[in-house]
């Protein structure tokens, strides 16, 4: 007889703890992934913070997390890692009553691109495991990866061009009763601007810094379409690095940088059309516009996006078009526009088993650009 009353009262106590993780198991139970940083540039590593609390008196002996991100994002340094199409990522943790864990996964943005996580999946078990229960959790985890710095040494010969151009004319320009502040000094500045008890402060040389009455843009045109059916992807990505340092280049000096790609938006699908701006905001705006840019999506030639886009030239704008393409259409928009704008240049991306066809002009330089192919 006590054999078959512990049997009945083992036989309760299994369902009722199977009723009780049935109902209760995920209550007061949150789950959630966070980014630490909200932004890192490509190759650089990042954290991703994984925390599990759980507010109540029943604890979860086997809780399975499992989610998915972008395989750019590499976790191949943690476990449980499976890499297809997509990166799956499941780690298994055992959670006491009102106990919170927090786990860090390191990771290397390997390419430039928005982020997100909005899925998390939990599943475990009861007591004795014999229960299989499962939800998901909703997150809101996100990251922009900016594009990496091309090779600054490189880029000086454009650099120097325009930047000698516009100085050119902001010195015929520039109005000295408009004071605006004081910045390093640089080889090309007159002495005459030197202020000489900033440079005694500092112990370095500064001068100062005055408004024009000629505004003096750079417009930065990235063109990211197809010469033909072969896909270079590495120059692509090249070209969008070269953007990224030359906005950085130019902003640093307080010239506007405005920026237009034929590219689209990877959140709304809009081709990208940023106003010039001359402040450390504006750059980061820049950094993730360009970030952004989802080269899957079809793109409009680059000779009708420019007519669309761009109504006039002016001498004011120094155009620097940075494209691979080297099609009739892109050569004639670019001339167009540069007509007015002596100083432009086009920068031209290939491999170095690629034929240039384009060469630099009077007034308009075209600068080729080597990107070596991984193996």
């Amino acid at each position: 007889m006590r054999i078959i009353y512990i049997v009945i009262g083992a036989a309760c106590i299994f369902l009722l703890q199977r009723l009780i993780y049935q109902k209760c198991w995920n209550k007061k139970l949150s789950v959630d992934l966070a980014f630490a940083q909200r932004e890192i540039t490509e190759q650089e590593e990042g954290e991703l913070y994984e925390t599990i609390v759980n507010r109540k008196w029943l604890p979860l002996p086997m809780l399975r997390v499992k989610f998915e991100a972008d395989r750019h994002l590499d976790f191949m340094q943690e476990e449980n890692i499976s890499v297809t199409d997509r990166c799956y990522k499941s780690d298994i943790f055992s959670v006491m009553m009102y106990q919170k864990i927090t786990r860090r996964l390191k990771f290397i943005g390997k390419r430039r691109g928005y982020y997100s996580i909005d899925r998390i999946a939990v599943d475990t078990t009861d007591l004795f495991m014999e229960r299989h229960l499962d939800a998901g959790f909703a997150c809101n985890a996100w990251i922009y990866v900016y594009p990496g710095q091309a090779d600054k040494r490189r880029l000086l010969v454009p650099y120097q061009k325009i930047m000698g151009d516009i100085l050119t004319r902001r010195y015929t320009y520039e109005d000295p009763f408009e004071f605006q502040g004081i910045r390093q000094y640089e080889p090309y500045d007159s002495m005459r601007d030197v202020n000489w008890k900033a440079t005694a402060r500092t112990g370095e040389l500064r001068t100062n810094l005055h408004g024009f009455t000629v505004r003096q843009e750079v417009c930065l045109l990235l063109n990211l379409e197809l010469e033909s059916m072969m896909e270079y992807p590495q120059l692509r990505e090249e070209s969008i690095r070269i953007a990224n340092t030359l906005s950085e280049m130019f902003l640093k000096q307080g010239i506007p940088v405005g920026i237009y790609s034929n590219a689209k938006d990877l959140l709304n699908s809009k081709e990208l059309h940023l106003m010039p701006g001359a402040d450390q905001q504006h750059l980061a705006l820049i950094r993730e516009h360009l970030a952004r840019l989802d080269l899957s999506q079809p793109m409009e030639e680059f000779g009708i996006f420019v007519n669309q886009k761009i109504q006039k030239s002016t001498d004011e704008v120094r155009y620097v078009l940075i494209s691979t393409s080297q099609r009739t259409g892109v050569r004639q928009a670019y001339t167009c526009l540069a007509k007015k704008s002596a100083g432009s240049c086009w920068i031209l991306p290939l491999h170095p088993w690629m034929d240039q066809k384009v060469f630099s002009q009077k007034d308009q330089l075209v600068m080729r650009w080597d990107v070596e192919q991984n193996t």
